[in-house]
């Protein structure tokens, strides 16, 4: 019986896995029908793992359900875009206060460090549409500090939200600028160096308003 149960969560885990990244990657789009006999046909799997892994993606915010009428992927309109940035940068601030205040010095500098490494990543992709490996390039130096802390709520909090912020910002074509990332890496060594937990919530929080602001306008109808 655990053997069963096993494979069902690993059969349930791949689905999440590969039906998140045709969300983030465009594969399906914003306000595409999710249909089940599909998605069975398209990934090999039962429906019990897609619909778990369907109800994972919708508490993640990817996806959005009504009973009886519709599954499909989550259309992210300006308001629903800066709430999700808003997010991120709080949970972020929220990761310094348990963080910053006993972070070794050497830990400190590695994440300053980690910050300017990512700029050759960001001047490449510079006036550009961002994309999930920019994104991912990001999360990891602007996470440096939240992937410090030990509390697991925490951080599969933080995981959810930047997962939802990703998906509005490939969604909408947002642009991040080099001048931009220069300016936050300012900031931020300077929050950081200072330990100024308030100081480090504001710099994320001005960085992902500012990406969301280069939203084109609103996202396209459903297919």
């Amino acid at each position: 019986m655990l053997a069963v149960v096993d494979e069902r969560r690993l059969l349930s885990e791949d689905a999440f896995r590969v039906l998140r990244d045709a969300v983030l990657d465009g594969t399906l789009e914003p306000g595409e029908r999710l249909r089940d006999d599909e998605l069975v046909g398209w990934l090999g799997v039962s429906r019990t793992p897609i619909r778990s892994a369907l109800d994972r993606l919708c508490g993640v915010g990817l996806v959005e359900l009504s009973a009886n009428r519709y599954t499909r992927v989550r259309r992210l309109d300006d308001s629903s875009l800066g709430e999700s940035a808003s997010v991120v940068a709080s949970l972020h601030g929220v990761a310094a206060a348990v963080v910053l205040p006993r972070l070794a010095p050497g830990s400190l500098d590695a994440i300053v460090s980690g910050l300017g490494a990512v700029r050759p990543v960001v001047r490449r992709a510079s006036g550009r549409p961002v994309t999930a490996a920019l994104l991912c390039c990001l999360g990891v130096a602007v996470g440096g500090l939240a992937a410090r802390s030990p509390g697991e709520v925490l951080t599969a909090a933080l995981d959810d939200a930047e997962l939802r912020l990703a998906h509005g910002l490939l969604s909408r074509r947002c642009v991040l600028e080099l001048s931009v990332w220069d300016d936050f890496v300012g900031s931020a060594a300077a929050a950081l160096s200072g330990r100024d937990v308030r100081a480090w919530g504001e710099v994320v929080s001005r960085l992902t308003s500012q990406v969301v602001a280069t939203a084109p306008g609103p996202p396209g109808r459903a297919r």
